[in-house]
């Protein structure tokens, strides 16, 4: 294989290598040659080399400095191994082995290359090392299929799986190596692309170590897969992308190394070069999909992407719903990255109300009402070093404002729908709120609150105006009956105690004109029947209701499960039972049934009890305004 040695004054040596078949080898100024000389006095095509039978002979073109040897142009040169000529001014050392140059030409005549081209220690290290590889990539093609998902998690009780966990920790380790390997070699090939071919890598060794560290990163991967920690679409996408770009990555370093190793290259470069191009591609996905799991995804804070911001009522700047527009945000930059649509950790999900409720795999993440059940907050006090720690070490912490609001809204029922006004705001929780806002979004929300409350009062008193017939009609008939819950509200209260033996089904009729406004209604002891409470299940807004000693049965008490506010409902002395009571169960919102002398059983009380509880439970709903924060619903049978 002749060996051509080209000096450009002024420049680095620069060595071009031809294989020992080849007839002609082009010399010149332009690209096109085999061999390019960047010099002014190199013409465009100078000379050209031939290879003869007794070796090579170069023949000048016509060019305008020629060839010369020893000074002194000539238009032919013999060239002998080590012989030294200037085309043009430029210096060229020609080389040639014969003794190789004539086992290439033996081998080229011979069907057999593996056996006589290649060494044996050459061969039996190329033969070792694709079995090495073959042997890595079958085995992390299969690994997805080895293994349960929670051997290796913290209460491993075997030996393997308290390994494998132990193992897998090591992941973060060794998945940047492989990386940074391989990015050095892309950065060796983009310097081969830009200096037109001149600069030739030797890119096998930073190869070899990339695949093995992949290897290593992948395998410690999986153990930490297994753990059970984390888990969902990212994981999934993650533990796919570095399989495929381990497994690539070494099909590359094979191709590499064998073209390497072997006379002819065939189509080991072509495959090296495209396996470079999809292991770059792999590797990408892998690491954005891993970034993400970290730290979320990047792409979301793009300048380019066009963020649609929410546009708020007064209502909703002035008093806040406190999950959608206080707890949530908090969640969202603390704790949704470990814990959302792509990626939960302990298969807990904190991106939804529902989620927190549901919990994760092991523990309750949110108990309403109680702290110390809630493990959303009491993992927000342990130690930072302490493994269930979160957001665990190393990760941004939430402030002691943060934590405070947490545990407020969590004590005080951890509904998603209640706003602000409806809970206690004490002075230490308003300025932790404060904490959350910028002064602008503080005089905002002043602002805000102002307008909201122009825009309430003149709410009032146009509602106030419209229910005035109907107040006056009502209170024409039954003096007294119907009122304002309060001066500054629209809330209404009916109550027909003084006329009990008055008021009737054909009654109700005269109350519909406040069917948005009446909350409370009070017809206990009246001649009201289940034809009348058909009727009342209109009455959307009805809080509280009192149907005591009227004659109501089952009948009339399924119509009342309509009533999605109801809070409190006395049955006293009516002929409802335990089959009737059913239509009650699970009620979202239902607090407190009194069943005093009725026909229901303490069986049939304990069975509505149960439900109320376990569905308000189940939707965090907010408790009575009358009652402590921990209370829950009660039914009240007596005796």
């Amino acid at each position: 294989m002749p060996k051509i040695n080209v000096s450009v004054p002024g420049s680095s040596p620069d060595i071009h290598e031809f294989e020992s078949d080849k007839q002609t080898i082009t010399v010149g100024r332009a690209t096109s040659n085999d061999i390019a000389i960047s010099c002014e006095s190199v013409s465009t095509t100078h000379c050209h080399i031939v290879k003869t039978d007794d070796g090579y002979t170069v023949h000048d073109d016509d060019s305008t400095n020629g060839i010369k040897l020893d000074g002194k142009k000539q238009s032919t040169i013999k060239l002998t191994d080590g012989i030294e000529i200037h085309i043009g001014d430029t210096s060229v050392v020609f080389n040639t082995n014969e003794a190789t140059a004539a086992a290439e030409d033996t081998s080229a005549s011979s069907p057999e290359i593996d056996s006589d081209a290649l060494s044996k220690n050459s061969k039996k290290c190329l033969t070792a090392v694709i079995l090495l590889g073959l042997i890595a990539i079958a085995g992390i093609a299969i690994m997805p299929w080895l293994g349960e998902i929670g051997m290796a998690s913290e209460k491993a009780t075997t030996t393997e799986g308290k390994w494998l966990g132990f193992l897998g920790e090591f992941h973060p380790v060794f998945l940047h190596l492989p990386i940074g390997a391989f990015s050095l070699v892309l950065l060796m090939e983009m310097c081969r692309i830009f200096t037109f071919g001149k600069y030739k890598p030797q890119t096998t060794l930073a190869l070899a170590f990339a695949s093995g560290t992949a290897v290593f990163a992948a395998v410690f991967g999986y153990f930490l897969y297994l753990s059970g920690e984390f888990n969902g679409d990212l994981i999934e996408e993650h533990k796919r992308d570095g399989i495929i770009f381990t497994i690539i990555l070494i099909v590359t370093y094979l191709a590499k190394y064998a073209a390497d190793v072997m006379p002819r290259k065939g189509l080991l470069k072509p495959i090296y070069g495209i396996g470079v191009i999809a292991t770059t591609g792999a590797m990408i996905s892998a690491g954005h999909h891993g970034g993400e799991i970290t730290h979320g995804d990047p792409l979301k804070k793009a300048p380019w992407i066009e963020k649609e911001e929410e546009v708020l009522s007064n209502k909703d700047i002035a008093d806040p719903i406190v999950y959608t527009q206080i707890v949530h945000p908090i969640l969202e930059q603390k704790c949704i990255s470990c814990h959302g649509e792509k990626k939960q950790k302990s298969g807990l999900r904190m991106d939804s109300h529902a989620a927190l409720l549901e919990g994760g795999d092991e523990e309750e993440a949110l108990v309403p009402g109680n702290l110390e059940d809630s493990m959303m907050i009491a993992y927000l006090h342990l130690p930072l070093e302490d493994d269930l720690r979160m957001p665990p070490e190393g990760k941004t912490q939430l402030t002691p404002e943060e934590v405070q609001i947490l545990e407020w809204w969590v004590k005080s029922g951890a509904s998603e729908t209640v706003r602000k006004s409806e809970l206690e705001v004490t002075p230490v929780i308003a300025k932790a709120l404060n904490t959350l806002k910028t002064p602008e979004e503080i005089a905002q929300e002043e602002a805000a609150l102002k307008k909201f409350e122009l825009e309430r009062l003149a709410t009032t008193k146009r509602v106030r105006a419209e229910l005035k017939e109907v107040l006056n009609e009502v209170n024409t008939k039954f003096p007294g009956s119907l009122k304002y819950v309060s001066q500054a509200n629209t809330d209404l209260v009916f109550s027909a105690v003084s006329y009990r033996s008055q008021f009737q089904d054909t009654d109700i009729d005269i109350l519909s004109g406040g069917i948005g406004s009446l909350t409370e209604l009070n017809l206990g002891a009246t001649q009201v029947t289940d034809a009348g409470m058909k009727k009342l299940s209109t009455f959307s807004e009805i809080e509280v209701l009192k149907l005591s000693e009227t004659t109501i049965t089952d009948k009339g008490l399924a119509e009342l499960a309509n009533l999605k506010k109801l809070r409190v409902l006395n049955l006293y002395g009516t002929q409802v039972t335990d089959q009737g009571i059913k239509a009650l169960l699970g009620h979202p919102t239902l607090k407190k049934v009194f069943l005093w002398q009725t026909k229901i059983t303490p069986d049939g009380a304990e069975e509505l009890e149960k439900s109320l509880h376990e569905s308000q439970k189940s939707d965090g709903s907010e408790s009575d305004e009358n009652e402590t924060p921990e209370s829950e619903a009660q039914v009240i049978i007596g005796t």
